[in-house]
Order: structure tokens, then C-alpha cells, then sequence
């Protein structure tokens, strides 16, 4: 049985951030055979047009830009001041509100930690194929959601569907460290900033052990417990700096 609402995740869906005007267009979802996930459906293009435009912002304006799929006051961003199909994309232009968690997500995005974004949304008409992919064909849109990780099984804790070279993964670990020297979050923001560096050091912690391992392991191999005294001793120097 299909859920009343489902999601679907979409990564790298940042197409522009002006902290000058406050406006952010993001991608939102995608459609056809780049959105076939691991439920095995794939969206068309058409599916978003009737919703758009009833409940749109040139309908009764009922599509809210969220964080988290949280359907509380407390996460509502702001409604999307406007949405269309671009390419296989769907866009939403949105001005989050002034609001502390507003400020938070916007030098978020600004600083590069914000990668993804997921749908809320209900099936109104598919089509399962044989042998084939679940089509699509009407939906309705509830939200666009602002996410740190996605819902897919194999998204890595700290936020990235894709598995990140060392070298990738240390810019995001000074840029991390660097916001968290000199950014303007809350106390809030500040703690999951140190979640995530926490994540991303025990990654590059994980890669090298990959990179030192014996290709071949002809007794059993001693299990060590990981030592976790750097990590927390960085995190205390943080702390101390801010």
C-alpha cells in the first residue's frame, strides 16, 4: 500500500543563492529516468502541472518551503514564491522569513553545507509497468524541503548520497572547522555543525583504515576500539574559541 504521502530526495538541487535580495532557487525534484530511486519510480515531467497550478503561488499559494518534512510553525521557512519545471528539474524560488531559523538556513546554503532537497508529496495517478518502473503521472505537492540528509538507505550520516573522496571529504571538513570558528549561527545550528564534523572526522577515519588494511586477511583480525580523545580534543578547541 502506497503511503498518503511519500518523499523523494534530490542531491546537489542548488541552483542560486543571493544573501543580498534573500532569494534561494533550488531544484527540488527531478523527473524521468534521472529520478528512477530505490522504490522504482520515476516521475513525469507532466505529473507537477496541475498542482502547480492550483495550490502554487498563482493558485491558493499552499505549497510551504520546510525544513526536515517537519509540518510544524517552527520549520516553515516560507511559502515558495514561485515554482516551475526547468529541464528534469523542479524549481522553487523561496525567500525564507527573518526569522532565527530563516537566518540559519540562509548562511547554511551561503557556506556550502546544504546539498539536498526532498518533496513531500501524495500519488494521485500512476501507472506500474511490467518488468518496469512505477510511472507517475499526477501528483499532489504538499512542501519542498530543505534537508540534511535524505531518506534514501544509503546516504552516508553526515549528508551526501555519493561517497566522497578523502580530498573531498577534508574540504568539507575545513570548511566545517571554519564555520564554526566564524559563523553566525545559533546555539542550535553551532551543535549540529559539530555533529557534522564529528561524522566527517570519523569518515576520513574510515578511509584511511581502507587504505592501510591487508588486501588479504589469512587469520581473524583484532577489532580495536575506536579512539575518538583527537575528535573530542578538536571539538574542546572549537568550543574555546567561540
Amino acid at each position: 500500500m502506497k503511503r498518503i504521502i511519500q518523499y523523494k530526495t534530490l542531491e546537489g538541487g542548488i541552483k542560486d543563492v543571493d544573501t543580498q535580495s534573500r532569494t534561494l532557487k533550488i531544484a527540488i525534484a527531478s523527473f524521468g529516468e534521472i529520478n528512477l530511486d530505490r522504490d522504482g519510480d520515476i516521475i513525469l515531467h507532466s505529473a507537477v502541472a496541475k498542482t502547480i497550478k492550483e495550490r502554487g503561488p498563482k493558485g491558493t499559494n499552499e505549497i510551504w518551503h520546510l525544513t526536515d518534512h517537519v509540518y510544524l510553525m517552527e520549520h516553515a521557512l516560507s511559502k515558495f514564491k514561485d515554482l516551475y519545471v526547468e529541464g528534469d528539474y523542479l524549481i522553487g524560488i523561496s525567500s525564507p522569513s527573518r526569522t532565527r531559523l530563516g537566518d540559519d538556513v540562509m548562511e547554511l546554503y551561503a557556506d556550502g553545507h546544504i546539498n539536498q532537497h526532498s518533496i513531500g508529496f501524495s500519488t494521485l495517478v500512476e501507472e506500474q509497468q511490467k518488468n518496469g518502473p512505477n510511472i507517475i503521472k499526477e501528483l499532489a505537492l504538499w512542501e519542498g524541503s530543505t534537508v540534511l540528509w535524505g531518506a534514501n538507505a544509503n546516504t552516508p550520516t553526515f549528508g551526501v548520497t555519493k561517497s566522497l573522496t578523502r580530498k573531498e571529504a577534508n574540504d568539507m571538513l575545513q570548511r566545517t572547522i571554519k564555520s564554526l570558528r566564524n559563523g553566525h549561527y545559533s546555539d542550535e545550528s553551532f551543535s549540529l555543525l559539530e555533529l557534522q564534523l564529528k561524522a566527517i572526522q570519523q569518515y576520513i577515519l574510515e578511509i584511511d583504515e581502507k587504505a592501510t588494511a591487508p588486501a588479504i586477511q589469512t587469520t581473524q583480525p583484532v577489532v580495536k576500539e575506536a579512539d575518538y580523545s583527537s575528535l573530542l580534543s578538536s571539538i574542546e578547541k572549537i568550543s574555546q574559541t567561540l
